[in-house]
């Protein structure tokens, strides 16, 4: 009789456990997350920019003022723009690019630096270069294409390098960004 007893209350404080289990739970709770944006483009072209190349960042990092002296370079950073699913049957000579950005004055194949903030103000007399796979400065006019590269089949890395420059006199410290866009043009 004991045991009938014993588990006649463990079942029953097992039910008395689980339906208050189940009313402790919380209905669900749903709010607003945010918004997800999709860009892209279908192009009729020899060859599609990599998602990869379409936005990116280079760090140049940090070059002390005292080592760009008037007309000298800090060290070239390697960059790439990549092309993807290339067909060469569309193109007889290759691929290049045709940048654009703001200059500095005196100098088209120089970007104009300017600051990321009210707080710090941008580098004096200092500008960014683009050399192209060829080692030539590319000219920023939205007109100019850099040297051909010959394309492959499939998957082509175009490596480009930037370097600072130092325009106009010495350069003066600050923060030095800037923006430039391409185009790619198949010949």
């Amino acid at each position: 009789m004991k045991m009938k007893t014993l588990a006649l209350a463990s079942i029953t404080a097992f039910g008395l456990v689980s339906a208050a289990a189940q009313a402790a739970d919380p209905a669900p709770v749903t709010v607003n997350g945010g918004t997800v944006h999709f860009k892209g483009e279908v192009v009729n072209a020899a060859c599609a920019v990599d998602a990869g190349s379409i936005d990116q960042t280079v760090q140049l990092g940090q070059i002390r003022a005292a080592s760009l002296t008037s007309g000298k370079t800090s060290n070239p950073v390697a960059f790439n723009v990549q092309l993807d699913d290339c067909d060469t049957t569309q193109v007889t000579k290759g691929v290049s690019l045709i940048w654009n950005g703001a200059t500095v004055t005196s100098n088209n194949k120089a970007l104009s630096v300017q600051s990321s903030s009210s707080a710090v103000a941008a580098a004096t007399n200092v500008g960014i270069q683009i050399l192209d796979p060829q080692s030539n400065l590319v000219t920023f006019d939205n007109a100019t294409p850099t040297s051909v590269s010959k394309l492959t089949k499939g998957t082509n890395t175009l490596t480009y390098k930037a370097q600072y420059i130092a325009v106009n006199g010495d350069a003066g410290a600050g923060v030095a960004n800037a923006d430039t866009t391409f185009k790619v043009q198949y010949q």
